[in-house]
């Protein structure tokens, strides 16, 4: 019966072709970035997919998402303007709340406490 090592193991063969593979890859990644920098830059030209996807009519379904999102974006700006404004707090009567003596409050506590 012939021995049999473990083919779970890596063997010298997988190695050095995977070494191959890596010095490989380094070198056209090399070439890549090279001639890229040798490129001239093509002209802004949308392409024809993304002009036909532009000009044409959105579905219902895109149209509804994209006012549901103008709807939040809305909502937040004025969420954003309410919490920047400076609000005075009024009473019923329609007069200036009082800020409280914060000594004015401990002796309120204090009564109200009960043993």
């Amino acid at each position: 019966m012939p021995n049999r090592s473990n083919p779970n193991t890596p063997t010298k063969f997988k190695r050095k072709t995977a070494g191959v593979l890596k010095s490989k890859r380094k070198h056209t990644q090399q070439l890549a970035m090279v001639s890229k920098r040798n490129k001239v830059g093509k002209p802004a030209v949308p392409r024809t997919s993304q002009a036909l996807r532009q000009s044409a009519p959105l579905s219902r379904k895109k149209a509804r998402k994209l006012e549901k999102k103008e709807g939040h974006m809305r909502r937040r700006k004025e969420l954003e303007k309410y919490l920047e404004a400076d609000v005075e707090m009024k009473d019923l009567d329609g007069k200036a709340a009082k800020k409280k003596d914060p000594e004015e409050t401990e002796k309120a506590t204090q009564e109200m406490e009960v043993d």
